[in-house]
């Protein structure tokens, strides 16, 4: 008897569509900055924590380090971040904010801002908190499943 897979694909398509559309506003805003929307979520993470390293960054966003890198090259290259060799271990390199960045970081941020504030009045505040959390429920059992495939393939 076969499974009907309908729900999960549907689920997928739902989920694969709301991905596109965030990068859609997101591209309207970090495009004249000349950002893509993973050069953007690199930046907010260096910018909040001041001084990090790829590792930690890669940690954060839970992607590979040979997919960052060159996204933090192309950080460096365009002088939104800096890159120095960690003065404990000179194989590693800390990566930090460039304050002459600071003013085009926070007409940036404002901009943001504006979309964002644009969708949570279009969306009542509760509903939003309910999907943000109904969101990191469905990572966490995607991870938690990948990571059991990833032991046990099929």
């Amino acid at each position: 008897m076969p499974v009907n897979l309908t729900p999960y694909n549907e689920l997928c398509f739902a989920v694969y569509t709301t991905n596109r559309y965030f990068h859609k506003l997101y591209h309207l805003v970090l495009h004249p900055f000349g950002l893509t929307y993973l050069q953007y979520m690199v930046l907010l993470i260096v910018y909040r924590q001041q001084t990090t390293t790829i590792s930690q960054v890669c940690s954060e966003l839970d992607m590979a380090n040979n997919t960052l890198t060159p996204v933090v090259q192309k950080l460096v290259q365009k002088k939104w971040l800096l890159k120095q060799r960690a003065p404990e271990d000179v194989r590693r390199f800390n990566l930090s904010f460039n304050p002459d960045q600071n003013a085009q970081f926070n007409l940036l941020q404002t901009k943001i801002a504006k979309i964002q504030q644009l969708f949570i009045h279009q969306v009542a505040a509760p509903p939003i908190t309910e999907m943000i959390n109904q969101q990191h429920q469905l990572n966490q059992q995607l991870k938690e499943l990948a990571q059991q495939l990833e032991k046990q393939p099929l």
